[in-house]
């Protein structure tokens, strides 16, 4: 691999002339030689002249008014103060719709331990759309958190200042389940018959008793808030790719933990043909196999050789994969299906876990096409700055099983061939830290190193973007590129964030969702968010 400069201007610049005329090539956006070197926009907002001398058309006559959104919490508006909150992201970032973070279990149920949510009990504003989820609704105490209250303060601002609300729909995925009386009968049982209590388990996507919590919620949202969208989150994989440790800090799972045998999906397994004990049995075997890898006991012929002897004798494991994967899709088809029953011109719109960037099994498993069938957008997490040290992660996770005969930098390559990638060494990513790995192996799963580490480049940005894009071609479905600042390793700067606003836009996003955490993110890193937005001349 050939080292890239961090620091090299001249390259930068003739990286970012060069994807943007490709771009201009693909797009139709004319790219003229400039007289000028300054940057700056003409008078009438049609041209941007670059420090390299070229000009770049506005990109208005491509893209009708892009959508800018921002994920937050109603606990952090509230407590940060909405009109505040609202008023800082739209005056930086020209931010015109609120991506508002909806956990499904943080709302009113009968045994909720408020040692672990804080805020007390999210209240459901019609508790009569929640039947028959295992889980009781009851009203508010004296010290809970109001929901409903919040909500319409929220709306009421949003409205002042032309903004749109779609709640985020987040499965939840946290290390701990919310302890609530009757909620762990929501969750997939593993192979060992334990109930899951946390990722990469999580509730059961065959157990009716949860659809129908999602139904009901779903309902809850669009008839009390009359929200604009809705955007769901699922940040989980299936039982093959779980049972490998394969993803970003995913060296610490139990493969053991790997699901679904619960009555639902086994009665639903059975009817497909199914023989659910051989698919238990091979998974035994890939369980011994793991725990073999990271003892770093070698197979007599290698990691992959026997993975792949594996999968010959016991088939089971890409049939109860798939399973699990189909059983994903038919729940998002549910979700599109009751939000648009209720309000036909709600937009519904999927978040794709950043595992996609790392993971081949899981990208496989996530066909864009697929999605356009019932979907309005797709969030894709693109996320620059975290990428490069959770590539690393998953390298050292992956690289204890099925990738074990290569060393690290070997896997890494591999992996920047196969997902399309060209961007630093793993060394180079974690900036030689000594007890980078001894961190993984210590902290608890998904646990984040500390460290300074590299971004992944602007041109990742562009290839994920793109590939997303040319994934939904032909269809109605855009892309709302998922754009991290700030997230984990805080090491986003304002030209790394302008860099990547316009590599999603080059690569033909419609919009942006500015993630994860205001309070993470640097006031000069969201300002540069709308800085560019004006360059490109798009608001």
């Amino acid at each position: 691999m050939i080292e890239k400069d961090k620091n090299s201007i001249s390259r930068r610049n003739f990286v970012r002339k060069a994807s943007l005329a490709a771009a201009a090539v693909t797009a139709g956006i004319g790219i003229t030689k400039a007289n000028g070197h300054a940057s700056a926009i003409d008078e009438k907002g049609k041209s941007i002249k670059t420090a390299t001398g070229f000009s770049i058309n506005s990109l208005k006559p491509f893209i009708d008014k892009p959508l800018i959104g921002f994920q937050a919490n109603v606990t952090y508006l509230v407590e940060y103060g909405i009109g505040r909150f609202l008023d800082d992201i739209q005056n930086r970032a020209n931010v015109n719709t609120l991506i508002q973070r909806m956990p499904p279990f943080e709302i009113s149920w009968d045994g909720l331990d408020k040692s672990t949510n804080t805020n007390g009990n999210f209240v459901t504003a019609n508790p009569k759309y929640y039947k028959n989820i295992y889980m009781q609704p009851k009203g508010l105490g004296p010290n809970d958190f109001n929901l409903p209250d919040a909500m319409q303060k929220i709306m009421a601002e949003t409205k002042k200042r032309g903004m749109k609300i779609y709640p985020w729909v987040e499965e939840d995925n946290s290390s701990s389940t919310p302890r609530i009386i009757g909620m762990d009968k929501l969750y997939e049982i593993d192979l060992y018959g334990r109930r899951t209590t946390g990722h990469p388990g999580g509730p059961c996507l065959n157990n009716p008793y949860y659809r129908n919590l999602i139904s009901g919620q779903i309902e809850d949202f669009i008839r009390t808030y009359d929200v604009d969208g809705l955007q769901r989150g699922s940040e989980r994989q299936g039982p093959l790719s779980n049972a490998l440790g394969a993803w970003h800090h995913g060296s610490n799972s139990d493969p053991g933990r790997t699901s679904c045998f619960c009555e639902y999906c086994t009665e639903k397994a059975a009817k497909k043909g199914i023989d659910v004990e051989r698919v238990k049995k091979a998974f035994l075997v890939l369980e011994q196999y793991v725990k073999n890898g990271r003892a770093g006991k070698r197979p007599p012929d290698g990691y992959y050789v026997e993975f792949w002897r594996i999968l010959l004798r016991n088939p089971e494991l890409l049939v109860w994969e798939t399973f699990w994967a189909d059983s994903m899709r038919e729940m998002q088809l549910e979700f599109y299906t009751k939000a648009k029953s209720i309000k036909p011109d709600v937009q519904v719109g999927f978040h794709i876990w950043h595992n996609a960037s790392f993971n081949p099994i899981y990208r496989a498993e996530q066909d864009y096409q697929s999605y356009t069938k019932y979907s309005d957008f797709l969030k894709p997490v693109i996320y620059d700055n975290p990428a490069a040290e959770r590539m690393a992660s998953y390298v050292y996770s992956a690289g204890q099983n099925i990738y074990g005969d290569l060393n690290k930098e070997q896997l890494l390559e591999f992996e920047y061939s196969v997902m399309g990638f060209n961007e630093k060494s793993y060394d180079q990513i974690i900036n030689g830290l000594e007890n980078y790995e001894a961190q993984l192996r210590e902290l608890p799963i998904n646990g984040t190193p500390k460290g300074t580490f590299e971004r992944f480049s602007s041109d990742y940005v562009l290839k994920e973007t793109k590939r997303a894009v040319e994934g939904v071609a032909g269809s109605k479905t855009v892309i709302y590129a998922g754009l991290g600042i700030d997230v984990g390793p805080k090491n986003s700067t304002p030209e790394s964030v302008r860099d990547a606003v316009f590599a999603c836009f080059q690569g033909g996003a419609k919009g942006l969702t500015l993630s994860t955490s205001h309070a993470a993110m640097r006031p000069e890193n969201i300002s540069a968010v709308g800085s560019t937005l004006r360059e490109l001349g798009l608001v």
